[in-house]
């Protein structure tokens, strides 16, 4: 009975041994040389190309659900593909982002919101780029944020510019620049809307 016993859990382990030569045949870096590529930018490619199986999938399922699930799909989404690539350096990312919610939370709709905004969001990118510098172009977790500091900043200054009061409905001046939007065109659907005034 014993000798049974140890014979299957023999083969287990021989089993488990060929499984694990096998995933690491499957293993990125091994597929990123091959092609002659370094893994990081195997995995940006892969991430780029991920993304239009992602915008069908929202696009067909998700497109007129409630927003909060579209919020949801997205943050996921986001972050599964910030850590498929930079692993645990995300959350440089969700740091700035945090802080940046706090900031526009306690600061409200001022000037000193933007100024604090722009100082810390460039102040940290750029010692990110010191920090991770070396003598190859790397893929590294800077490159996405830099795109994210810009958006940062552009929310602050959004967040800033929707605090103006407007005076002017679109029938007052139809042929000023943005303007209040009528109750009937602010009840439709984003898609359905119209830029231009009435």
């Amino acid at each position: 009975m014993a000798s049974a016993a140890e014979g299957d859990v023999g083969t287990v382990a021989e089993l488990a041994t060929v499984l694990r030569w096998g995933f690491q045949e499957l293993s990125l870096n091994k597929l990123a040389a091959s092609l002659g590529a370094t893994e990081q930018a195997l995995r940006l490619i892969i991430s780029i190309f991920l993304g239009y199986p992602l915008a069908l999938f929202y696009r067909h399922y998700l497109f007129y659900k409630d927003s909060y699930l579209i919020h949801l799909f997205h943050t996921f989404t986001g972050l599964s593909i910030m850590y498929f690539n930079f692993g645990n350096q995300l959350y440089h990312s969700l740091l700035c982002v945090v802080l940046q919610f706090l900031i526009l939370r306690l600061m409200g709709r001022t000037i000193t919101a933007i100024l604090t905004t722009f100082c810390f969001q460039m102040a940290y990118l750029l010692a990110g780029y010191y920090y991770t510098a070396t003598g190859n172009y790397d893929i590294k977790w800077t490159m996405p944020h830099c795109v994210l500091t810009l958006k940062l900043i552009g929310l602050a200054v959004d967040y800033f510019d929707g605090g103006k009061e407007q005076h002017q409905t679109c029938s007052q001046a139809p042929e000023s620049g943005p303007c209040l939007p009528s109750g009937l065109h602010s009840a439709q659907p984003s898609h359905h809307r119209r830029v231009f005034p009435h």
